[in-house]
């Protein structure tokens, strides 16, 4: 009995020994966790760096997020990562190019992805990594749920991608088939919640089978992407997580009622009619709700890497495709260039080469991610993108020749030029004024400062970098009449 003991552990060492080996000689394998419209004010370790006025926009009672403050921790946080464009479709294809949306066919939601620019698996299936893709796609067309594109863009295992939709349950066929498991009344897929627990729900069901890709790969690296569908609406979330926080007493944010003039941009909208109260306190309870839940999962995942052995040698990646503005300036969902839209929750793990506790406050966008991380793997002939490598300011969050300046945009409505401090929003309304932000001074982003005499060298400068933008990137607002009427207006500044 004992020799067969021996026996036994001797082969299981031997096994871990083989695995641990593998791992130990390739490059870091990469994790990447999407979530869908997801405001940064939710996750903790982003409230643990503002003033308890912007940290809770929705009273004293938050939701906490222990595994992503984890990974902010014994990582890098980007406190000024902006969405390219604040839209689904649009920000995703800056995720996987490198290009800003309308270079690859994607100014709105629902087009098809230009197949003729690399995504970033289509580089790493060059360096020998075993691609998968999980979850949320949205960068095919009209297909829904449109399960395992043809178009993989290179990803290898796309059995679980599907293109669009917010589905709440899923399941899958004894041969593997993954399918939408609640139904309407005629048998059609639905968004409802019958059914929805720990191993069928969204979060839940796609973590899984992301954590089952991950158990698959023996010994090339990975590069696994996990997209959630949480915490965009519609507002339902499992059981325990749907009334985990609908006994709180939910604040409206400061700025629900303020801001607005009749020279307001489009993207500052008028209130909504039958945006009350209530509605905020459901809505808002659900989607922390939600958040929770997408934390648990978080934590199911960093522990299944550390069981496994490869948790250091793994980079992980926390973010999101744009924010959610959750009732702040009355407004819900994105679109706009506040905070609670455009900025975006970016966190990066891997022991072996970030320093834990890193804060980049430096603006970037998601155009910089790609070649990021094909530079932190030392990935070979990495395709020209608009954007930048971020990896060297990762090391020195000071990094004096990383300029900390970048653009968003929504299409044939506004484009941004931001700093880690303020934003020139030219929005092409005839009725509305050029807007300057000072996030430092108005946090609340209600005050345009332009016009103001003590910022007419900043918004100078900040005018010079969206003409040179735009004729760099060859940007579609070059050509817009009212959008060159305006910037012609803020660059003469010095003449008014």
């Amino acid at each position: 009995m004992k020799k067969n003991i021996n026996i036994r552990f001797v082969i299981a060492f031997a096994l871990f020994s083989i695995c641990s080996f593998a791992q130990k000689n390739e490059k870091p394998n990469i994790v990447w966790v999407i979530t869908d419209e997801h405001n940064f004010r939710t996750l903790g370790c982003y409230r643990d760096l503002m003033e308890a006025s912007q940290a809770k926009q929705w009273g004293d009672k938050v939701v906490e997020t222990p595994n992503l403050d984890w990974l902010a921790k014994k990582g890098v946080l980007f406190t000024s990562m902006y969405a390219s464009s604040p839209v689904c479709s649009p920000s995703r294809s800056s995720m996987f190019t490198g290009q800003y949306p309308y270079t690859v066919n994607m100014q709105v939601n629902n087009r098809v992805l230009d197949k003729s620019y690399p995504t970033i698996a289509n580089v790493l299936n060059k360096e020998g990594y075993n691609t998968g893709y999980i979850g949320k796609w949205h960068l095919d067309g009209d297909a829904k749920p449109g399960w395992a594109p043809e178009a993989t863009h290179g990803f290898k295992n796309n059995k679980y991608m599907f293109n669009r939709g917010h589905w709440k349950v899923f399941g899958t066929k004894e041969d593997g088939t993954p399918f939408i498991a609640a139904k309407d009344k005629n048998g059609a897929p639905s968004y409802g919640m019958k059914g929805a627990n720990e191993k069928t729900y969204s979060t839940d069901w796609l973590m899984d089978r992301a954590i089952d890709f991950i158990g698959e790969q023996k010994k090339d690296p990975f590069f696994c992407v996990i997209s959630l569908p949480e915490p965009h609406g519609p507002d339902a979330v499992r059981a325990p997580y749907d009334t985990m926080f609908m006994a709180n007493e939910f604040n409206l944010p400061k700025t629900f009622t303020e801001g607005r003039t009749e020279h307001s941009p489009k993207w500052r909208k008028p209130l909504e009619k039958n945006f009350t109260e209530e509605k905020l306190h459901k809505m808002v309870a659900t989607y922390f709700g939600s958040v929770k839940c997408i934390d648990d999962n978080v934590g199911k995942l960093i522990k299944s890497l550390k069981d496994k052995g490869i948790l250091e040698n793994t980079i992980i990646i926390f973010t999101s495709d744009h924010g959610d503005l959750l009732g702040e300036h009355n407004q819900i969902n994105k679109g706009a260039p506040f905070e609670g839209s455009a900025l975006i929750p970016f966190i990066m793990y891997h022991s072996n080469s970030i320093k834990p506790g890193t804060i980049v406050n430096k603006a970037a966008n998601n155009t910089d991610w790609m070649p990021t991380i094909l530079n932190m793997v030392g990935a070979k002939n990495i395709p020209k993108s608009a954007g930048q490598d971020l990896s060297e300011l990762i090391k020195n969050p000071d990094l004096k020749s990383f300029e900390g300046v970048t653009f968003s945009r929504i299409n044939g409505s506004w484009l941004a030029v931001i700093t880690d401090r303020y934003k020139l929003a030219i929005d092409v309304s005839k009725k509305s004024r050029p807007w300057l932000i000072d996030t430092e001074k108005d946090p609340d982003e209600l005050i345009n400062f332009y016009g103001d005499k003590n910022y007419k060298e900043i918004t100078i400068e900040l005018a010079k970098k969206l003409q040179n933008y735009v004729k760099e990137q060859k940007d579609p607002f070059k050509d817009n009449a009212e959008f060159n009427k305006k910037l012609k207006q803020v660059l003469a500044y010095g003449n008014n």
